[in-house]
């Protein structure tokens, strides 16, 4: 590694890079991320090359540390403190062939695709069972699951009963729907395409509940609880204005979470509403959406791409953030931002579906950086244990936090 390129992640690190340094620092991990194990040591100096030409003039230097792993094939970049520390999947494998403790003799496999669709009258169908092809042809809704793993819907002009729980449905207040729920527990994730084209990929333990005919009403509702990227399809519809003069809008898309309303026209963004993370927080990437709070002051705001609004208790907030971060998980990455282990625990209880023990003081240490959310959890933890801060023990499904 150069200097040049030590004092540029360095820099990142402290959050000190310009736009242009911060693009091409973020460009390059991504590159050797999604590059394949067997990445030649020419690839690499290639991409860091091209990554450096792109930057405006010499990076001005800031502190320096004192040592630094190579860099290696399929690089994923963890951070700690002020430390930048890194892994490459081959390394990974290294560590966990010379330690044979007895804390990993019970490993966990990363999440799956699978999630549980309940109709309108109940019945449940779980997803990873079900074959590809058609699902559920009744009252003119066809639920078909394609060989990707994603379910589909079709419906005929005119279908819809009202069905579906009353906590669960969304309160348009207007025609007769039926109510579909899409639901992942720990460990799941699943894409779902609704009846109006728009796209939403479910996080771990969460649920989508929508109309199985969602243009049958002026505007499109929805309700999420945990956490979902949504692709929103652009609906037109015809509007009566004065003197019955016709006018054709976009049809409005409503996303309720227990805490915050979002309304969309069509656009890319994502929601993360878990009951047991403090804060709502909706993160625009493309389009426009307008966020309102539900808590106590009823503050709203129109987002522009880049923007994120969170939401707790009495609190709204309107930062600038990175969406790489915020759709990470969407990207199969755990991307860990400026977080304390009882959060990064929480994350990694979600996709793995155990459950998390802290024993004796729990550290109040940071962690940034990014890691795979397919690695079986032992190498997940041992990367988190590479750090020095914490170590662990699997027992079953249940994972010991120990402080160093």
């Amino acid at each position: 590694m150069s200097e040049q390129e030590r004092e540029l992640l360095i820099k990142y690190n402290a959050g000190k890079c310009t736009e242009a340094e911060k693009a091409a620092v973020e460009k390059w991990l991504f590159e050797l991320n999604s590059t394949a194990v067997n990445l030649s040591g020419d690839k690499i100096a290639t991409i860091k090359a091209e990554v450096l030409s792109q930057l405006p003039g010499p990076v001005a230097k800031v502190r320096k540390l004192s040592a630094w792993l190579p860099i290696a094939a399929a690089v994923t970049l963890f951070a700690f403190g002020a430390g930048w520390f890194y892994f490459s999947n081959l390394s990974v494998n290294k560590l966990m062939n010379n330690d044979k403790r007895s804390a990993y003799l019970n490993d966990v496999a990363p999440g799956r695709n699978s999630a549980t669709l309940t109709l309108a009258d109940g019945k449940k169908i779980v997803l990873s069972d079900a074959g590809s092809g058609e699902l559920v042809n009744e009252s003119g809704v066809v639920i078909s699951k394609t060989a990707e793993g994603e379910i589909i819907y079709n419906v005929a002009s005119g279908a819809g009963s009202e069905k579906g729980t009353e906590r669960d449905r969304p309160s348009s207040g207007v025609g007769n729907t039926a109510y579909n729920t899409l639901a992942t527990t720990n460990g799941e994730t699943f894409r779902v395409r609704l009846p109006d084209g728009s796209l939403v990929v479910l996080n771990a333990a969460s649920s989508l509940t929508y109309p199985t005919h969602l243009n049958q009403d002026q505007e499109r509702r929805v309700k999420l609880y945990g956490e979902a990227y949504f692709e929103v399809a652009k609906v037109m519809v015809k509007q009566k204005g004065p003197g019955s003069k016709e006018s054709v809008i976009r049809k409005p898309f409503i996303v309720s979470t227990d805490k915050q309303q979002v309304e969309v026209l069509g656009t890319h963004f994502n929601i993360n509403s878990y009951a047991d993370e403090l804060n709502t927080k909706t993160t625009l990437l493309e389009g426009s959406v307008k966020v309102a709070s539900l808590d106590a002051g009823r503050h709203s705001s129109i987002l522009k791409p880049g923007q994120q609004a969170v939401s707790r208790a009495e609190m709204f907030l309107i930062t600038e953030v990175n969406i790489a971060q915020a759709v990470a998980w969407k990207n199969g990455t755990f991307d860990f931002d400026n977080e304390d282990i009882q959060s990064v625990m929480r994350k990694i209880s979600r996709w793995y579906n155990v459950e998390v023990e802290f024993e004796g003081s729990v550290s109040k240490e940071r962690f940034n950086g990014a890691l795979s959310r397919q690695k079986n959890i032992s190498q997940m933890l041992k990367m988190l244990e590479s750090t020095g801060v914490v170590h662990f023990k699997i027992e079953g499904r249940r994972v010991i936090v120990i402080n160093n």
